[in-house]
């Protein structure tokens, strides 16, 4: 009868085993890697638009966290979202006044949102610096604003009509010399 050699089964068994097991670690590793790289990247995105949150890079980064942070394995992330994009859909308001608490709201649950996605990717960032250390230079909002007059205003000429003022400045010609 023939015996059966552990040792050589074993051996064999390693042989063949062994790089499978490599590359499907190694696979692993890479999606897992992957994974980190888009959360890191909606992450720093969110954070160097804080405060000019109608860029576009911004409102891409917004759709990506369903992504980057599916619920069932970052519930709190995705909770913090829900209730962000809940009041983003929500009316401003129509006076300055209610603007203005409108878009305080929004910076405070888009820093919550932005704390819980620093916490989970261990980057050290309090409420506080998210906040408050963000430079968006006051030429950018007065441009901002001012767009958005224009657009306005001209939405106002275009579908009700408002009239536009023309001032005509008529130059006279100036007198001419009599004594030539």
């Amino acid at each position: 009868m023939c015996e059966i050699n552990w040792s050589a089964i074993s051996i064999i068994t390693a042989t063949v085993a062994g790089p499978i097991l490599a590359v499907w670690a190694s696979e692993i590793r890479q999606h897992r890697r992957q994974a980190r790289d888009r959360r890191e990247w909606v992450f720093r995105t969110l954070m160097t638009t804080r405060s000019a949150r109608l860029q576009p890079d911004h409102v891409s980064a917004l759709n990506h966290i369903d992504f980057a942070f599916p619920q069932k394995s970052y519930p709190k992330i995705a909770d913090a979202w829900g209730l962000y994009l809940t009041h983003l859909y929500s009316s401003q308001g129509g006076t300055p006044e209610s603007m203005d608490r409108w878009n305080d709201t929004a910076y405070n649950l888009l820093a919550d949102l932005l704390h819980l996605m620093a916490n989970d990717l261990n980057i050290p960032f309090s409420k506080t610096s998210i906040k408050k250390n963000a430079y968006y230079p006051k030429g950018y909002a007065f441009t901002e604003s001012q767009q958005n007059e224009l657009r306005t205003l001209l939405l106002e000429v275009l579908k009700s009509g408002r009239p536009i003022n023309i001032r005509s400045i008529i130059d006279t010609p100036p007198e001419k010399d009599k004594t030539r």
